[in-house]
């Protein structure tokens, strides 16, 4: 037996300049200047700091439960004068408890290895440190004296991390490969190109070795030998969308003799990485205990524009209503309250999923009969989690961070798209049978057509429609037409100034009106579709309405309304929606046709999905399908 130590994560303290904002999820307390010719973090003396946070906490009882790792212990490489010490937060009935451990003080000259260990009687749950920067003492004094170094700081930290001592037979074998899917987004991909060779291919990490990039460039717009390296390797494909591109992933990983891995890690290329991530996914699958080595490490996606802002990390399909969603409320990750409310562990709900922004998955669990359904995009990660029956560990700090919170509602994605491919997976995959995603889009066709949103209901209704048509469409890649298509039913946001004279208030769209209808009015507004079938006298002769584009909707607001100003409050765009009984009529109509036809044949279409799926979803299918030799 050899017992080794094995750093489980690195303590991050230059961060993402990006980041500077918000600090607190690295640490708090005085701010530290940066030593060049040393390479280290410094405080002076009376500045203290603590890192129970986002990046730095250690949590303990996951390291505990789903791993290998034992005794933990903190190691930093420092000098100066300071007063150190480890605690940890735990939960005690409906209140989180802190318990403090031994302090240490440290007078050092020279930048020394210091360890710290975690009391084997910790009952925490996570673990942070803190320390105060003292005045050094006569020793330390004339030390800096003889080297006219009187104004040295207080306190510096070169590096350090959480580390454990492990026999080395319970290692696993792991390597990653991580599989990016692009269309035309070179500043990100290249960005990302360039901070995981700088910061974790040539970095001198251990783990280093076990991480190939593999990009699979759908745009055709990145030069392979450009960035072909021991590493990286580039793949021009067709425009397969996310489905077809994290597939060709997954089927060159498998292919890949020269490193084998043992998991294919998906991730967004519109995302900000920090290497950190991969490492310590590294290290959770290296140290794994055998009943949770098939797990998904589910990475979580932070919000690109607000950095601190955590939206997901596992995500469900609601039984209610069919919605996707995230399991964990949204939470502002500089709070040490939500850093450690974020690593209970939770029992995830029913039909949960792990979205392929950053998703690490054992090579096992790609099964030669059971790849995704070539949807092009939206619900093929939902549907790999769920038919795969998969269960997830997360982390703090296993994060990426997305653009696009803001104005990101499509309704081309959000109405079509997500409709349509949720009827496809439930019948090919037989999942989600307790949810009736008829009645949700049935429930949005009425919500927009009393929002006069007519473009919304077209694409609803082609949902349904292309849905009965059967599987026949996935048999070669059309995604990128069919979603051209669809997309030309957007509604055309403009400039507000190109279409409205009056001043708009963007700041009270997503503000309810105080007035709600009475019974009366929601009864009348409900069977007329907000005044469709009514004469035109009855309407609010000369009225416009201003009501939020997206989901957010306010009866109270639009109700009678002549027409309707459709409003993106973050890019300040907006688009006139005018009350047209022609179409009202038509789209009613055709909804009474497209509804009898599915009721009629829902049987036999789902069948044909089930049968489909045998060549849909199997490698030979894909391979074909993606013209691999």
């Amino acid at each position: 037996m050899k017992i080794v130590k094995f750093k489980i994560q690195n303590l991050i303290l230059r961060y993402n300049r990006k980041l500077d904002e918000h600090w607190w999820m690295v640490y708090r307390g005085n701010k530290f200047f940066y030593d060049n010719l040393h390479s280290s973090c410094c405080w002076n003396s009376g500045d203290s700091a603590e890192f129970f946070t986002y990046f730095n906490a250690f949590s303990l009882a996951k390291w505990k439960k789903y791993t290998n790792a034992d005794k933990v212990y903190l190691q930093l490489k420092c000098k100066g004068s300071f007063r150190i010490r480890l605690f940890g937060r735990f939960r005690n009935g409906n209140n989180i408890d802190t318990e403090m451990y031994e302090e240490q003080v440290f007078f050092l000259k020279e930048l020394t290895d210091i360890s710290l260990p975690v009391p084997e009687y910790s009952k925490a749950e996570l673990v942070g440190f803190q320390f105060d920067v003292i005045e050094p003492n006569n020793e330390l004094r004339e030390y800096y004296k003889e080297r006219s170094m009187e104004n040295a700081p207080g306190m510096c930290i070169e590096s350090g991390g959480w580390y454990t001592n492990i026999n080395s037979e319970l290692i696993n074998d792991v390597n990653i490969s991580i599989a990016s899917t692009t269309f035309r987004k070179e500043n990100f991909i290249i960005g990302n190109i360039d901070v995981l060779e700088r910061e974790l291919f040539y970095s001198g990490e251990p783990c280093a070795q076990h991480f190939h990039l593999k990009i699979i460039d759908n745009g055709r717009t990145l030069e392979p030998e450009k960035y072909n390296s021991e590493h990286i390797r580039i793949y021009p494909n067709e425009n397969v969308g996310g489905a077809g591109g994290y597939t060709r992933g997954m089927l060159e990983s498998l292919d890949d003799t020269d490193f084998k891995a043992t998991h294919v890690l998906l991730m967004d290329d519109d995302v900000m990485v920090m290497p950190e991530a991969f490492i310590r996914t590294y290290s959770l699958l290296a140290l794994v205990k055998p009943e949770y080595k098939e797990r998904f490490i589910s990475g979580a996606m932070l919000d690109y524009d607000r950095m601190n802002f955590q939206h997901e990390d596992v995500g469900y399909v609601h039984k209610e209503n069919g919605s996707y969603g995230p399991n964990k409320p949204g939470r502002e990750m500089h709070l040490w309250t939500s850093v450690f409310e974020n690593e209970e562990d939770i029992e995830f709900h029913e039909n949960s999923y792990a979205g392929w922004w950053y998703c690490c998955i054992p090579v096992s669990k790609i099964k030669a009969d059971k790849m995704p359904v070539p949807l092009f995009i939206r619900g093929d990660d939902v549907e790999f989690s769920l038919a795969n029956h998969a269960e997830f560990l997360t982390l703090n700090g296993i994060c990426i961070w997305h653009k696009g919170f803001a104005n990101k509602f499509n309704a081309n994605l959000e109405l079509y798209m997500v409709h349509r491919n949720s009827l496809i997976i439930q019948a090919m995959s037989g999942i989600c049978q307790d949810i009736d995603f008829i009645e949700r889009i049935d429930g949005f066709f009425h919500s927009n057509l009393c929002r006069l949103a007519y473009n919304n209901c077209e694409l609803l209704l082609d949902s349904i429609e292309e849905f009965c048509k059967g599987p026949d469409f996935m048999l070669t890649p059309q995604g990128e037409q069919i979603m051209k298509s669809h997309a030309a039913k957007n509604e055309k946001m403009q400039s507000v100034n190109l279409v409205w004279d009056e001043p708009v208030d963007f700041d009270s769209v997503y503000r309810y009106e105080e007035r709600k209808l009475t019974e009366e009015e929601q009864m009348l507004y409900e069977e007329t579709y907000n005044g469709q079938t009514l004469p035109d006298f009855m309407l609010k002769k000369g009225t416009t309405a201003v009501i939020a584009y997206d989901w957010f909707d306010d009866p109270a607001k639009q109700y009678l309304a002549e027409q309707i100003l459709a409003v993106n409050p973050y890019d300040r765009t907006v688009c006139l929606r005018k009350r047209d009984k022609k179409r009202f009529e038509e789209l009613m109509s055709r909804y009474k046709r497209v509804m009898s036809y599915y009721r009629e044949n829902k049987e036999e279409i789902e069948a044909a999905y089930r049968k489909a799926a045998n060549t849909l979803q199997s490698q030979v299918f894909w391979r074909g399908y993606l013209n691999m030799k």
